[in-house]
């Protein structure tokens, strides 16, 4: 009864409460941006009702017991592939608790024990037995609060909101007066980059510093983050000392701009740099790898730097 009415409420509560302080896309879970966002899933609609759904189950966990359990059991065990996808994909955090990081194994353990708990325990519970009737007041209660928590999570604004035209206003290296992703965040669809000019597309108004020099022979672009270990390996193995062709290293930053730990040294003595502007969330997967012959993207990819897609040689 503790667990199912008390423990597993709160347990969602803290988790919904941290994401609705954070609001920003780039704290999901990893398997979510992969999935709802590799089929077009608004990503901002998706925190906003992840917060209000978290908190509606919490209430009526506790609130009307009669369906408590089965509640429980629905909503950790519709949680369970959502963690199997962050494992599978090496997340660092589960993005169950908005910028707090916690290690989706962790967070796998205490769902596992909270969802047996449930199912085992809770059947011997009378009172969380189901019944023919809910109790009335309880049941206003419940309607209430979700009108409120919908209200709330669809009305606060996103953490990472950026107004139009906040970046390269007058400045005359490369972005221009370009109005950032509305969102605050951009999720990149490489296969829609291939067989286009780059500099068609929507990323390359964003980049700052990007070269004129793209559109004659092949030539390459790797985004990076300056604190990737991956990154600089990728650099120090394929495109240290002298290059062959031409090659833009584009560094992306955090919404709130560059790391100042950790960073690793930048390999790519001859590369031209450039950067993305910071206050978005860039959903790139360190490092990519752009191929561009005559200006136009031959290959795009999220690359393992021991043996990266899009080299070509």
């Amino acid at each position: 009864m503790f667990l199912t009415r008390f423990v597993v409420p709160l347990w969602l509560f803290t988790g919904a409460v941290l994401k609705l302080m954070d609001m920003s896309p780039t704290h999901l879970p990893a398997a979510i941006i992969k999935w709802a966002g590799g089929i077009g899933f608004d990503l901002a609609f998706v925190v906003r009702f992840t917060v209000a759904f978290e908190l509606i189950v919490a209430a009526v966990m506790v609130l009307l017991p009669p369906i408590a359990r089965w509640t429980g059991i629905f909503v950790l065990g519709a949680f369970l592939p959502v963690l199997v996808g962050d494992i599978a994909l090496g997340a660092s955090s589960c993005g169950c608790f908005g910028a707090l990081q916690v290690n989706p194994w962790v967070t796998m353990v205490m769902d596992v024990t909270f969802f047996l708990g449930i199912l085992i325990l809770g059947r011997r519970e009378p009172r969380l037995a189901l019944t023919a009737t809910l109790p009335t007041s309880n049941v206003v209660a419940a309607g209430l609060w979700s009108i409120a928590v919908v209200a709330l999570a669809f009305g606060i604004g996103m953490g990472t909101a950026v107004e139009a035209g906040a970046v390269g206003d007058g400045d005359s290296d490369g972005a221009g007066a370009v109005a950032l992703p509305a969102d605050g965040y951009y999720l990149p669809q490489y296969d829609t980059w291939v067989g286009r000019p780059f500099r068609d597309l929507e990323i390359a108004s964003w980049i700052i510093g990007l070269p004129e020099e793209l559109d004659t022979g092949q030539q390459f672009i790797i985004f990076f983050r300056k604190d990737c270990e991956h990154c600089h390996e990728l650099m120090e193995v394929f495109f240290s000392g002298s290059l062959e062709f031409p090659t833009t290293a584009v560094a992306v930053p955090e919404r709130d701009g560059f790391p100042t730990e950790n960073v690793q040294p930048f390999a790519c003595s001859e590369c031209r740099r450039a950067e993305m502007p910071s206050g978005i969330d860039w959903f790139l997967q360190t490092p990519v790898l752009v191929r561009l012959v005559d200006g136009y993207v031959e290959c795009a990819a999220e690359v393992d730097s021991s043996a990266p897609d899009c080299l070509g040689w």
